[in-house]
């Protein structure tokens, strides 16, 4: 397509236009194509996989991880949703910086996948590890988890 486009951001002041227009009537079948990629497995023997059968069921009940991370991509953004920095709990800082100035739900796919599993997680990577990351959530929606839910969950989430 060689630059051939139009782009534009007013919060820095730059609006490029290079007609024709060879980009945009591209980006939705590209966006199509993105989301098609299957995710590859993930490592054999890396999680307990009892213990990840039982980690679904708590991502997706009483955790209520699915209600934001959802679909095959593990993501609301495709549904046009995004959260206020009360809402997910982070630092308004980093929000501010982009268009919408709220946070997206960070797509989980590949999650297992080195470097993402060995964290730093959240926007401000404030919370170090899987652990750190469940833990956030159940103090800032005041969840129940037992000990062993939540290793469960962890051993889940290392599927992804």
């Amino acid at each position: 397509m060689h630059g051939h486009g139009h782009f534009a951001d007013p919060r820095i002041g730059v609006e490029v236009n290079n007609p024709p227009d060879l980009v945009s009537p591209q980006l939705a079948a590209l966006r199509t194509y993105q989301f098609s990629l299957e995710t590859p497995e993930p490592v054999e023997g890396a999680f307990d996989a009892e213990a990840a059968g039982r980690g679904r069921m708590v991502f997706n009940a009483v955790a209520k991880c699915a209600s934001c991370h959802v679909g095959s991509a593990y993501t609301d953004v495709n549904q046009g949703i995004l959260h206020t920095p009360a809402e997910d709990g982070q630092d308004p800082a980093y929000a501010l910086r982009s268009a919408t100035k709220l946070y997206r739900t960070i797509p989980l796919r590949g999650l297992w996948h080195p470097p993402q599993l060995a964290g730093p997680y959240f926007h401000d990577g404030h919370a170090p590890t899987l652990g750190a990351a469940i833990d956030h959530y159940v103090q800032l929606q005041g969840l129940v988890l037992t000990a062993r839910q939540r290793a469960d969950l962890i051993e889940y989430l290392k599927t992804l």
